[in-house]
This record gives structure tokens, sequence and C-alpha cells, in this order.
């Protein structure tokens, strides 16, 4: 319980730390002026800046200084001044080690000159007491200009990521006309070598756009991306052509999607048509797999991506009846026809790819014959069987 005594001491030393705060925010304009100077000489970012000039940094030291002696007199924290110093100096590039470490200086500075004004007025031992306070407002204050910078440099990075989704845009589309070059270079994209768009199914973004860039640039590929509803869509600019195939393989096997690549181009005039190769490139994969395609690798395959509902005719002209088998049975019958493409015409080679036997093969494609009404040893036909048997891997059905 609190004595009258003790209650009267405790006001006299209220008093006495009001009135050395007092004439600390009477003096807060040449403070502000001494604290900007020796936060220019202790921190070599401020110094350096071109875009934060002295006034700026003056300014924001003087709300902070008055905001922080407000809160020691017993007023509210005023939060509104340091988070403003934190979003001007994100904007302005300052580092965000040098916004604290401005903070430190500042408290070490108003400590100073706490103490030489408590000396003075008899009163450094009621200031010892205040000093964790005075420490808590100072991180108090720090946190709420950290607080901002993050979400300021955060908004900026937003802001960036959509002007240059634009600017891709553009390219592809082919608004950007007669500026594709200089769209190119703001992008960073003005190498020697060839460019490529890819086009990566997925909306999920399993890997961030931004990681992306960072990816490719580590392998000297630099690259703008855009964010869609069921893909993203990469512009890849290279210094050596050489490098394409390799990257957009490693870009496939870290994405898990399919991956469409056009082939590759000089100029960005070529971009919108690259895009509408990039699609195609895509559907030239089967469904729920991952790799990637480069257009026109496969002629067979563009054909059945560029017109997938002929695509459809030719799968129920050609296959008719063996479409209506249980989904099993009609499983085994097309693996049999692909193996045996795939070995040449080969049953042996098919039998060994299918761990079968030899006449197991023959079985099974004298089945087909039946269903189909073409023989495999036909070659009319079995260009048909081809054809079809492409298209129901890409999905058509």
């Amino acid at each position: 319980m609190t004595t009258d005594a003790g209650a009267a001491g405790t006001r006299a030393t209220d008093d006495r730390m009001a009135a050395v705060f007092g004439l600390l925010l009477a003096e807060v304009d040449p403070l502000a002026d001494a604290l900007t100077a020796e936060i220019l000489d202790g921190e070599w970012a401020y110094a350096e800046s071109t875009l934060l000039d002295r006034g700026q940094l003056r300014g924001a030291v003087h709300d902070n200084l008055r905001a922080l002696l407000s809160t020691y007199l017993g007023q509210p924290p005023d939060l509104d001044a340091p988070r403003a110093a934190g979003r001007l100096k994100a904007e302005q590039g300052i580092p965000l080690a040098a916004l604290l470490h401005a903070y430190r200086l500042a408290g070490r500075f108003i400590w100073d000159r706490l103490l030489a004004v408590a000396v003075d007025q008899d009163s450094t031992s009621e200031l010892l007491h205040m000093a964790s306070d005075m420490w808590v407002a100072i991180d108090e204050y720090s946190s709420a200009a950290a607080e901002a910078y993050r979400a300021t440099v955060e908004e900026r990075s937003r802001r960036d990521a959509a002007a240059r989704g634009a600017m891709l845009a553009s390219l592809l589309d082919g608004r950007a006309g007669n500026s594709g070059w200089e769209t190119v270079r703001i992008l960073g994209l003005d190498r020697q070598g060839p460019l490529v768009v890819v086009c990566v199914e997925g909306g999920d973004e399993r890997e961030p756009l931004a990681a992306l860039e960072t990816r490719l640039r580590a392998q000297d590929v630099g690259s703008v991306w855009l964010q869609q509803a069921a893909a993203r869509v990469g512009l890849l600019a290279f210094a050596d052509g050489r490098a394409v195939a390799d990257v957009v393989e490693r870009l496939a096997a870290a994405t898990g999607s399919r991956i469409g690549v056009s082939r590759p181009f000089v100029s960005p005039v070529h971009a919108p048509h690259a895009w509408h190769e990039a699609q195609l490139a895509v559907r030239c994969l089967p469904p729920r797999t991952n790799g990637s395609h480069v257009y026109g690798s496969s002629p067979v395959a563009l054909m059945t991506a560029a017109a997938p509902d002929a695509a459809g005719e030719v799968v129920r002209a050609v296959f008719g009846p063996l479409r209506d088998l249980p989904e099993q049975e009609q499983a085994v019958l097309l693996d049999t026809l692909e193996a045996w493409f795939a070995s040449g015409g080969s049953t042996a080679l098919a039998a060994t790819r299918l761990h079968c036997h030899r006449n197991t093969v023959l079985y099974r494609l004298n089945r087909i014959t039946d269903l189909t009404g073409r023989r495999t040893s036909d070659a009319g036909a079995a260009a048909e069987l081809y054809i079809a048997l492409h298209a129901v891997r890409q999905g058509v059905q």
C-alpha cells in the first residue's frame, strides 16, 4: 500500500522527468538537425542515397523525435510517424538494416541528451529508472517502421510484377507493335541469343513466378512471366541457343507440369505467333503427364492439337467398335498397338516391351484388325491407326 509520503515522492519524480522531457521537446527543431547530421555521418546508406534528400530525412527525424518525446511525457504512442518513415525509406530504396540502425542511433542520441539535461536538473537517478521504458518505446517505434517498410516493399513488388506482366501481355497479343524491342529492353531480355515462349500448364503456382525467374537467372536465362487462369506464360531470353533444350527440361522437372515450347525466334514481332505455338505444344502431350514438347517436333501430335474436333472424328471412324470395349480390354489392345509402332512393326520386339509371348502380340493385332477393319500390314491402314492412337493418347475422345 502506497503511503502519502511515497505518493508525494512519485509525483515529484514524475514532475522532474516531465520537466526534463519538456525541455527536450521545446528544442525538437535543433535536436532534429543534430540527429539528422549524426544519421548521415553514421549510416552510409543514407549518405550515399541519391533519392532521399536531406530535407526528407530531416522531416522524418523531426516527426519521430516529437512523437517519441510526447510518448515519454505520457501521451499514447503515435505510430503514424514511424510508419511514414518506413514507407519513405522503402520507396527510396534505403535498406531495412539502415532504417533500424537509424532508430538505434536515435535512441542513443535521445539518451545522451536526456542524461545531459538530467544532470543539470539533478534528476539522473529518476532517469535511470526510466531507461527500460525509453528503450521499449524505441523498439515499438522501430518495429512499426519495419512493418510499414516490409508492407511497402511487398506492395511495390506486386506492382512491379503486375507491370512486367502487362508488358509481356502486350508482346504476346501484338499490342506492343513497333515498340516491341523497347519493351524487351525494359524487361531486361535484350540478349544476343534467341527468345522462346513457354506455356506451363496449371494455375496452382507450385512455384511462385518470382522463384521461376530466379531459377532461370541462375542458368543465365532472362525471363518474365504472366499468370493466367490455367497456365503460366513465360518469355525466355537465352544468351546461347544451344541451352534451350536443357533449360526447358529442367523447368519441366521443377514444375511437374506439361510445358509447351515455341520455336526459337529473334524478333519480338514474332511473339504472338510463338505464344500460339506454345499453347498448341502443351496439347501435344498426354493429359495428366509432365514433360516438355517443342512445337513442330511431332507433326502428328501437332495436327491433333490444332484440330481436336477433326481428330475426334478420326478416332471414331478408325477405332469404331474398339472404343466400345470395356476400359481394361481397350487399354490392353491400345498398349499393344503402341508397342508395335514403337518397335518398328516387329512383333518380337513388341513382345519384349510388353513382357509377353510374340503370339500374344499377333493375337491382339488380329483382334484390332477384326474390330477396326484395318490391318497393320497395310501401310495406309497402319497410318490411320497410328494417327488415331496418337489422338487418343492426347486425350481426344
